[in-house]
């Protein structure tokens, strides 16, 4: 039932899963995936709390959004399995993830500069985790299969458990660090059910020594993450369960099978809950957000579940996207429509540019209405009409724009261009388009397109 990559051919095979029940390369954020019964991972601070008892969850408040210096971008490091790496159904070696991570980095962009590390690795378990972090934070060099056994197997998993000093160093420096982590811990539960026809009783005995396993190791790897960067904002999620109710159409599970783990999930999420309350009681901002109410019930929509793979979809990850952006900064950002004829949105410094000229794409190059970007940058303008050049001053850089030329003048230095400004009519009008490259080269801005949402950030 549990199908993995053996080592990869070409660069081009596909990442497919059995068409099994249940059946994933990673496993993720959800209730699916594999660990050794009752195995204990070891904290290197602290004692846990007792896990069948009850902890005060953190209340719910509006979370504090992260903050960096003036002028310094927010530093995004996500760690864990393959909801972190971004897996979904068909996605090739090839292939540029799109998962709940691109979209913390996205929500992100609106706010203010930021950049991301994604360390997320197929196929990683809780213990493996903890065995990763415990190498970056050395920053040692260790092998997959050193790691987890079989992990080596999972697509670019050498490359990425290869990169340990390079992980410690970014955790370290991190603002903001997310993780999903747990889904492979659970993949027994679904053998036995398969293989085992188990009673409910006994798929409970089995699924609550999973837990008791779990929690510990989720504690250590927070911890370790803690210890590393004991001021960075931390959050991960609790699981979701990708098998949907059982009904005419879907036997694959009893009913009293179903609720076994609809109890275990919540279980789940009240500790997960506990463990960042705990840590939020060290005075550490460890927060833990809920995935696994907004999938009940929508599995087969948020998951490929019918082709054998729990891994999400696109709206699988949207959902997901938007509970750590709400539990990061309180809210989440949808993209402004888009306007008649406008092939992307431009969002500076936080606003979108709604009014004035449209962005415009020539010769696979974007270029943006120059005095609507300055009037949202705050900077200030000066148009020669002889010479036909633009000059644009903000902060310490003054950059001077002339039509048509292959270079530009950035406080008096000739920097090449390699795409020039143009005039172009509008209306009644002349309008000056300074390509996208400029903001960046010239100005000193961050400017970041995303192309799954079609839109710019300039910050």
């Amino acid at each position: 039932m549990y199908s993995k990559f053996r080592k990869p051919m070409r660069m081009t095979i596909t990442l497919t899963a059995a068409a099994m029940l249940l059946g994933t390369f990673g496993g993720g954020g959800a209730f699916a995936a594999s660990a050794v019964v009752g195995t204990k991972a070891k904290t290197d601070i602290n004692v846990f709390v007792p896990y069948n008892t009850p902890v005060q969850a953190i209340s719910a408040t509006t979370p504090l959004a992260p903050k960096t210096e003036v002028g310094q971008p927010l530093r995004i490091v996500a760690v864990g399995d393959s909801l972190t790496a971004g897996y979904e159904l068909g996605l090739t070696l090839n292939s540029v993830p799109y998962g709940y991570v691109e979209r913390v980095y996205e929500q992100a962009l609106y706010h203010g500069r930021a950049e991301l590390n994604n360390f997320g690795v197929l196929g990683l378990k809780s213990p493996g985790l903890l065995k990763l972090l415990d190498a970056a934070a050395a920053g040692t060099s260790v092998t997959a299969e050193q790691v987890q056994s079989g992990l080596s197997d999972y697509p670019l998993a050498n490359e990425t458990v290869a990169k340990t000093a390079q992980m410690g160093e970014e955790l370290k420096q991190a603002d903001l660090i997310v993780l999903t982590i747990g889904g492979n811990d659970f993949t027994p539960i679904f053998d036995a059910i398969r293989e085992d026809d188990l009673s409910a009783d006994e798929l409970k005995k089995r699924l609550d020594a999973l837990l008791d396993g779990y929690y510990p190791a989720l504690e250590s790897a927070l911890r370790k993450i803690v210890s590393m960067n004991p001021k960075a904002i931390i959050v991960f999620s609790d699981q979701y369960l990708p098998a949907p109710k059982p009904s005419a159409l879907n036997q694959a599970i009893t009913e009293e099978q179903y609720a076994v783990l609809v109890d275990g999930v919540d279980k789940l999420k009240k500790q997960t809950e506990a463990i960042a309350a705990k840590f939020v009681q060290e005075g550490h901002d460890v927060r833990s957000v809920d995935v696994a109410i907004p999938f009940r019930g929508k599995e087969l929509s948020y998951t490929s579940i019918l082709k054998g793979d729990i891994h999400p979809k696109q709206a699988g990850y949207e959902v997901m996207g938007k509970a750590f952006a709400k539990g990061i900064w309180g809210e989440y950002r949808e993209p402004d429509a888009l306007a008649d004829g406008a092939p992307l949105r431009v969002v500076v410094q936080g606003k979108s540019l709604k009014d004035g000229n449209q962005p415009v794409l020539k010769n696979n190059t974007t270029f943006l209405p120059m005095r609507d970007v300055a009037k949202a940058l705050n900077a200030t303008l000066a148009w020669d009409g002889k010479t036909r050049t633009a000059t644009i001053k903000s902060g310490d850089k003054t950059v001077a724009f002339t039509i048509g030329a292959a270079t530009m003048n950035v406080n008096g230095q000739s920097v090449p261009l390699e795409t020039p400004a143009y005039l172009q009519q509008v209306g009644g009008s002349s309008v000056t388009y300074l390509p996208l490259a400029a903001l960046s080269k010239g100005l000193g801005y961050q400017v970041v397109y995303r192309k799954p949402i079609a839109t710019v950030f300039v910050s």
